[in-house]
C-alpha cells in the first residue's frame, strides 16, 4: 500500500497492528546507522561494529554509549 508519512504510517500501524509501509528490519538498521555514526563522531575516531551481535568489536568506550540511564517513570524493567 502507499503512505506519504512515513512516521505518521509507523505510529497507524502501532495501533492497527497492520504492517508498516517499511520493514521493521530496514527501520532498525537504518536508525542504528544514524546512531553509530552519532557515535563515531563523539569519539573521534574509527569503530568497528558487529552487525550480529549489535556490539562494537573490542571497544567498552563504544559499547557503553550503545544505551543510557533511564528516568522514573519511563523505566523498562529487566
Amino acid at each position: 500500500y502507499e503512505s506519504t508519512d512515513q512516521h505518521g504510517n509507523w505510529l497507524e500501524c502501532v495501533k492497527s497492528r497492520k504492517q508498516p509501509i517499511s520493514p521493521i528490519e530496514i527501520g532498525h538498521r537504518a536508525c542504528s546507522t544514524c546512531l553509530l555514526h552519532h557515535i563515531t563522531m563523539k569519539l573521534g575516531r574509527k569503530i568497528y561494529w558487529d552487525p550480529v551481535k549489535e556490539r562494537f568489536k573490542n571497544d567498552d568506550e563504544a559499547n557503553s554509549m550503545l544505551s543510557r540511564s533511564q528516568r522514573w517513570p519511563y523505566v523498562i524493567e529487566a
